[in-house]
């Protein structure tokens, strides 16, 4: 036996092995920081990303879940690092603080997406998509179906059944929110629009708290006698008895059954006479990192999510998550997403009319404000007018700090990154 001719033999061989190993790819890390961290959100989310990474077998993401308690904040530190994720989740409030930390997008996604949520994402001052929707909501009108309300109500109708309807403890006309911060702005301000004020509607935000607030307040105030004033969790249950008469909550209540008997969903608010019933519009968006070091493949990740039927599968999925963003394909592809029950249909005609509140970088700020006051005046605290005098001083005085201190808003831990880039 020739053993050292066998030994070249194996050692050719190995040499031929790693030689075409190290000619294939390697597999690119695309890391996607979300929120979607429920179990079923997850399982929904991963299974897009799978079909994904088959298409792209180059390509391994690898997913961070983040809680919304803090997952804000840790965007704000790995955002402003020089090792940033390349795909982030955010939600729309959040886009204009982020602003900053975020890659400019090529506008063909306008096309993609519904006209009436296509302005989310925007970067207001100059028209530049910092973001893509992907899914969107709003909470929407529930009203007891022994209210006798439909899509022709009025204010005047509304206050008269919800009068009616209340008889506590077991009965409550109407929910309204406070001490929960976001959810006091989505569950009281709609009722301030529908009795035509127009708050947090135009900027500056100080200006909006003009003297059609005054009216608005007096004819809210109407219902305060009827309402219970808690915390969502709290009317949530109580929609799920049936001892609430109206109001406004998520479409996730519509997973419920004893909700879907008891309750129909309005396509609008009932509103005053020259008015609008409109809910605040929100939604979850998807962002590429200034600094990602993967660029090309989110943005590719970024080009295969960006689609009804990808949207619409996570949709039917998670019930939670809202609507997609996107134009429907058909009327089949819509009515085969809404089909599940029939206040589905008005939720998502609810939500197409829903409003997008100014995008301010330091808009969370103003919130704090407003919800502090509303929750004054619900506890009948304040009179209307005193109300509106607070709010306007309040988001002037916050105004005007901004405008001293421009660049030191609420995204300066993003400064350095954004000078490094010479943006």
């Amino acid at each position: 036996m020739n053993c050292p001719r066998l030994w070249l033999g194996g050692v050719a061989v190995g040499m031929a092995l790693l030689a075409a190993c190290s000619s294939e790819p390697s597999q690119r890390v695309l890391r996607v920081w979300h929120f979607w961290s429920e179990p079923a959100q997850e399982r929904a989310f991963r299974a897009l990303i799978t079909a994904f990474e088959r298409q792209h077998g180059d390509v391994r993401v690898e997913l961070v879940p983040l809680q919304w308690s803090d997952g804000k904040a840790k965007l704000q530190i790995a955002l402003a690092s020089s090792n940033p994720p390349d795909l982030v989740h955010l939600g729309a409030e959040w886009v204009a603080e982020f602003a900053p930390a975020l890659l400019p997008l090529d506008r063909r996604f306008d096309g993609l997406l519904d006209s009436a949520f296509a302005p989310i994402g925007i970067r207001t001052n100059d028209s530049v998509r910092l973001a893509v929707p992907w899914t969107v909501n709003a909470r929407v009108l529930f009203v007891h179906r022994s209210l006798g309300l439909d899509s022709t109500a009025t204010w005047e109708e509304l206050v008269a059944r919800v009068r009616a309807f209340h008889a506590p403890p077991e009965r409550v006309g109407l929910g309204l929110c406070t001490s929960d911060p976001h959810n006091v702005l989505k569950r009281v301000l709609p009722w301030i629009w529908a009795a035509g004020g127009h708050l947090l509607s135009t900027v500056p935000l100080s200006i909006s708290a003009d003297s059609t607030l005054d009216d608005a307040l007096e004819h809210v105030r109407e219902l305060v006698p009827f309402a219970v004033v808690e915390q969502s969790r709290q009317l949530d249950a109580r929609l799920r008895r049936g001892q609430i008469g109206a109001v406004l909550s998520g479409v996730w209540m519509l997973a419920d059954s004893a909700v879907r008997s008891a309750y129909a969903v309005l396509p609008a608010i009932p509103h005053r006479a020259g008015s609008r019933g409109e809910s605040i519009l929100s939604g979850d968006c998807f962002a590429i990192a200034r600094r990602a070091a993967n660029r090309g493949n989110a943005l590719a990740l970024l080009d295969y999510l960006a689609a009804w039927n990808q949207s619409a599968r996570f949709c039917q999925a998670v019930p939670d998550a809202g609507f997609p963003a996107f134009r429907p394909p058909s009327k089949q592809a819509l009515d085969s997403l809404l089909v599940r029950a029939p206040q589905w249909r008005a939720a998502y005609a609810q939500t197409r009319n829903a409003r997008l509140l100014p995008a301010l970088p330091w808009f969370l700020d103003a919130e704090q404000i407003v919800e502090a006051q509303l929750a004054e005046f619900l506890y009948g605290r304040q009179r209307p007018q005193e109300t509106r005098a607070v709010l306007s001083r309040q988001l002037a005085k916050l105004e005007g700090a901004r405008a001293v201190a421009t660049h030191q808003e609420s995204i300066t831990p993003y400064q350095s990154a954004h000078a490094a880039d010479g943006r």
